[in-house]
């Protein structure tokens, strides 16, 4: 006789299950739906997994806004949020995206691949302040220490939406320069006098000049804003890889409060390191799958047990742009890069990274 409860089961099971949630914590967040506010025991038995298990899924749910567990109660209680809450947010994405997908549909004069030549000073402050206002996980700029008091205000604005500024002075005269660095960045070094000025957010957009243009008051060179991916990619390559590692490290932020969702995998190295070397304990759910497969992505779980990074010193990688974690998943070790990884054993999409 066929299981009429398992049979709908299956089917929303495979439908968590395409919006990021693995196969076990789909099964856990319908054990909880069905049961109601439960222990972790119930839990457990209703979804066929290990108790111990139940804990850690149950964080990565609550984190994720699908259940609430209250741990200050003996035995600790779960219970499933409202779905008109766990998935509202959801679907004001998902309408978010479906309205952005749209006008880019219908706008014909999109300037994705577009380069631009900027002659004047003030309509490349200008570029700068519109790239690092539109950033929404990551900024790398490198420009002279003097331009600093230009893009100040908008730096600290990145800062407070929790974006990854990582920033070079190149120029830096102590004798005529006052530096004022309080929450401009996460990490700042002073590089070398004469270097370009560069910029890169998102690894999407960004410019790059002489060093001139923004050094000198009277100057006839040109700088160079793009919207293009690949340009991205190389100049941040660059930037790592060349410019970031010889700089003189002068600050570097406190690690930012967990749990903490993350886009792009260099602030999920840079947050991890920072916490690590705080005595902390942290747990990655990485959205991931094998490098170099076409397996469908899923979530892994495990404890950051080592780093392989240049943003903070001492540095460890072999080369610049070398950022990856090694994780125990319970299973054994795994070693985790960003999306479009090729050295590691997973690539991933995006990562919660949360305290043990």
């Amino acid at each position: 006789m066929p299981d009429s409860t398992r049979q709908p089961n299956a089917a929303v099971r495979d439908r968590l299950q395409q919006y990021g949630l693995s196969e076990t914590a789909a099964d856990t967040y319908l054990a909880v739906v069905e049961t109601g506010p439960a222990t972790a025991r119930t839990v457990a038995e209703t979804a066929g997994v290990s108790k111990s298990y139940v804990y850690d899924i149950c964080d990565s749910l609550a984190a994720d806004g699908f259940v609430t567990v209250d741990d200050h109660r003996t035995p600790t209680v779960i219970r499933a949020t409202p779905p008109s809450e766990a998935f509202g947010a959801l679907k004001r994405e998902l309408d978010t995206l479906e309205a952005a997908v749209q006008t880019r549909y219908e706008d014909t004069s999109s300037d994705d691949n577009a380069f631009e030549v900027v002659k004047s000073r003030p309509t490349i402050v200008k570029r700068l302040e519109q790239h690092i206002d539109a950033a929404e996980c990551e900024v790398v700029l490198q420009v002279p220490a003097r331009r600093l008091p230009d893009i100040r205000d908008t730096l600290r604005r990145a800062r407070k939406r929790g974006i990854l500024v990582l920033l070079t002075l190149s120029s830096y005269d102590p004798a005529t320069i006052e530096l004022e660095l309080e929450e401009v960045a996460n990490a700042v070094r002073l590089g070398l006098d004469g270097a370009p000025s560069l910029l890169a957010t998102d690894q999407q957009r960004g410019f790059v000049s002489p060093s001139t243009m923004l050094s000198w008051d009277h100057d006839e060179t040109n700088a160079i804003t793009f919207t293009q991916e690949a340009v991205a990619a190389v100049l941040v390559g660059s930037y790592l890889g060349n410019y970031w590692p010889i700089g003189e490290e002068v600050l570097l932020s406190r690690p930012p409060s967990l749990p903490a969702r993350y886009d792009m995998f260099r602030p999920v190295v840079f947050t991890t390191t920072l916490a690590l070397r705080a005595g902390k304990s942290v747990v990655a759910d990485l959205y991931a799958r094998p490098t170099g497969s076409d397996d469908d992505f899923e979530v892994i779980s495990g404890t950051v047990v080592d780093i392989r990074q240049n943003l903070v010193e001492p540095h460890n990688s072999d080369f610049g742009f070398e950022n990856s974690l090694v994780v125990d998943t319970g299973q054994g070790r795994i070693t985790v890069g960003g999306y479009g990884a090729f050295l590691e054993d997973y690539e991933v999409k995006h990562t919660t990274l949360r305290r043990a």
